[in-house]
């Protein structure tokens, strides 16, 4: 985090103290990440306020029932040993959409926001590689479009946090911590995608897309300058993680609630099941444990707040 190299952190108060008394407001918090950063925000930080979790109505579950089901993780373990009451007594449920206008909520439930949120921590994105660019658009984009609006709104903002990805500029060899220019205009883009018939959409996407090799890293990208243009008006942070993987030590050692990416390879490859894989040997391997990345996620609350 460059921008703590002119910070005098004499007198700041410790991360514990930071936290204590806010209101955070988080997307993606039924997500892997989600989840993490949901348990260790309730187990080292326990006497903030309370966490508002934007939900949606899934597959005829309604939000209250997603919210009991998330609990239900073994994520929570520890949680539920140690703190058996805090989220219940601290975590509650906004219905909503990231991708829909206005983030799908409701009047009450946006001043709801309005009047109490001090940090969010936007982390909802849609991670599928062959995603239509209309759809990545709309999530991962105009979500954070409608997450910056709601931002401007909010009464006492602390920071925002927008979680982005180390691979939003898969085209460079190495990033440093600055807003590369985009191949497209984010504005321009969604009202294509909004405006465009999704046969003509599809066909002109790969050109599109330039030297980017799939419309999330794309709409990634795109949704960097969404937030970068808010430098001077909000208090925000954006974070590149990259790979991330299972869990360091906390809330469980090696946890992990799917075998996606590099652990179901491992997985895979232990069982014998796979055999070969087409890649470079010499290549790096680019990966973060989930704890590790949360932890870096609060800190950097802390620090700009």
């Amino acid at each position: 985090m460059g921008f703590l190299k002119d910070r005098d952190l004499t007198n700041v108060p410790t991360i514990y103290e930071y936290y204590k008394g806010k209101t955070i407001f988080i997307t993606g918090g039924s997500g892997f990440m989600g989840k993490v950063l949901i348990e260790k925000l309730l187990y080292s930080c326990s006497e903030l306020d309370r966490i508002y979790l934007l939900l949606r109505n899934k597959k005829g579950v309604n939000a209250e029932d997603r919210l009991a089901s998330l609990y239900s993780s073994k994520c929570f373990d520890r949680l539920r040993k140690e703190k058996p009451d805090i989220f219940q007594k601290k975590v509650f449920f906004i219905v909503g959409d990231c991708s829909e206008i206005g983030l799908g909520i409701c009047a009450e439930d946006r001043t709801l926001i309005i009047n109490r949120t001090n940090i969010i921590f936007h982390v909802a994105a849609s991670v599928r590689f062959d995603e239509t660019l209309k759809t990545a658009a709309r999530l991962n984009l105009r979500g954070t479009r409608e997450m910056v609006d709601l931002a401007k709104e909010i009464r006492n903002l602390e920071v925002l946090v927008h979680v982005s990805t180390s691979y939003a500029n898969t085209n460079r060899k190495r990033i440093e911590e600055v807003i590369y220019p985009a191949f497209a205009d984010w504005r321009d883009t969604l009202d294509i995608c909004e405006n465009i018939d999704d046969t003509t959409l599809n066909a002109v996407t790969p050109k599109y897309l330039g030297e980017l090799p799939n419309t999330y890293v794309f709409t990634k990208q795109l949704a960097e300058h969404v937030v970068a243009e808010q430098k001077g008006i909000l208090p925000i942070v954006i974070m590149r993680p990259s790979i991330v993987i299972s869990s360091f030590r906390e809330p469980v050692e090696g946890w992990i609630e799917n075998l996606n990416g590099p652990v179901g390879m491992l997985i895979a490859s232990g069982k014998g099941i796979l055999r070969t894989m087409y890649t470079d040997p010499d290549l790096e391997s680019d990966y973060i444990p989930v704890d590790v990345c949360i932890k870096a996620f609060i800190t950097a609350a802390w620090a700009r707040g």
